[in-house]
């Protein structure tokens, strides 16, 4: 029977074909991908039409192959409409944050949770829209603004329809509900918590470490040397929770004052992380000055240049700076009247809160608490924390574990 029904079935059939992967030499279709919202969030995440200039994307500063930080190779984020705005601090990996906790002051005023370097938003929800409206990186002027270049994005349809947006919606629960998206995104997403490194399959009796390795994690561990896990904790949880290699609180490292970043050209400026200058509600908490927050160490060889003023370019510069910051301070600091000006990134009534717990505390000349060895094995069990890409990601729950370092 050739009704008008009928042929129209058959030319959208004939269509369907001419435009299949198969018919324009596929080995095999390409499936179609139903949205979701993290997938629309992914999108959100992707789009540089969303900055000012269309040249600029969250990816753009925190990318896939660097475990979502800072693109390999680079120095500080550019951004701004030419992408010529140098940030002052680096950025940091967006993975494993799903548990992080809003900032808070516990019952002895240390700081821990929250967002950014200095903790400055309590939610990745509001962390998500800081960049958008920043001047140095996707410089939208309002949030009116961001809003316009969203409704042009191609998957806006699916954005209000997943999100369940009003069609007479406000641009404020618009731009909300586009930072929703994208925490979204960075929590729904397994590429964001794969918990499949070598780690994680030592712990679950799937691989061994090496000689080296297993030393290394010793030093980690070791509360006399790295101490490390005091801050970057490695212990399985009580639940079994894999560990996550932070415990979210905030120190001050004494970092030596960075010169390539060109805020530091004007002598008068300090990066003080959560007492200021970006942060404004602490200002007056002069004991939290020079503090930023502790980083996850998972996929640390992937996410350089270290520490939040990309004072070291390698994952061994940045364990030699913990391993003779105090013993050969003139390795790290200027020369000033023939000393070294230790901790020279602050301003000298600050450089009291400088952490002095091992592996610091030494005097100049003793012998550094991590002996070169020490280092080389401390590097290579941190590269044991780097996920496979290329496999299934694995359960935040260790499954019968076998070491609980």
């Amino acid at each position: 029977m050739n009704t008008p029904l009928s042929r129209l079935f058959q030319v959208l059939a004939t269509a369907s074909v001419l435009h299949s992967p198969v018919a324009r030499g596929a080995t095999t279709p390409l499936p179609l991908q139903t949205p979701t919202r993290v997938t629309v969030g992914e999108q959100a995440f992707n789009d540089k039409s969303l900055s000012a200039a269309g040249n600029l994307a969250c990816a753009s500063c925190h990318t896939t192959a660097t475990a979502h930080a800072d693109p390999a190779g680079t120095f500080l984020p550019l951004g701004g409409p030419g992408l010529n705005q140098q940030g002052s601090r680096s950025s940091p990996s967006l993975a494993y944050l799903a548990t992080n906790k809003p900032f808070r002051l516990d019952v002895e005023g240390r700081p821990h949770g929250g967002f950014f370097w200095d903790g400055r938003s309590n939610t990745l929800r509001d962390q998500a829209g800081g960049p958008l409206l920043n001047p140095t990186e996707m410089a939208n002027t309002s949030m009116d603004e961001v809003v316009a270049r969203l409704a042009r994005a191609p998957y806006f349809a699916d954005f209000t329809r997943l999100y369940k947006v009003a069609p007479n919606a406000s641009n404020t629960v618009l731009f909300d509900t586009l930072r929703l998206a994208l925490a979204t995104y960075e929590t729904g997403d397994t590429d964001y918590q794969r918990f499949n490194s070598k780690f994680d399959r030592v712990l679950d009796g799937k691989a061994r470490f090496s000689v080296a390795e297993a030393r290394g994690l010793g030093v980690f561990n070791d509360a006399r040397k790295g101490n490390c896990a005091s801050c970057h904790t490695s212990a399985v949880g009580a639940d079994g929770s894999r560990p996550l290699f932070t415990n979210f609180t905030y120190h001050a490292l004494g970092l030596p004052r960075n010169k390539a970043i060109q805020a530091n050209r004007d002598p008068n400026f300090h990066d003080l992380g959560v007492c200021g200058p970006t942060r404004t509600d602490l200002t007056h908490r002069v004991d939290l000055c020079g503090k930023f927050k502790v980083p996850t160490l998972r996929n640390i060889a992937l996410t350089g240049p270290y520490f939040h003023n990309a004072t070291a370019s390698t994952l061994e510069q940045a364990i030699s700076f913990y391993a003779t910051r105090d013993t050969d301070p003139a390795r790290w600091y200027p020369l000033v009247n023939q000393r070294p000006d230790r901790f020279n990134d602050m301003p000298l009534g600050f450089r009291g809160n400088v952490t002095q717990t091992p592996p610091f505390g030494t005097l100049p000349g003793n012998k550094p608490r991590l002996t070169q060895q020490d280092t080389a094995d401390l590097a290579a069990f941190l590269r044991t924390l780097t996920d496979d890409v290329n496999a299934p990601a694995g359960s935040p729950l260790v499954a019968n574990p076998v070491q609980r370092p």
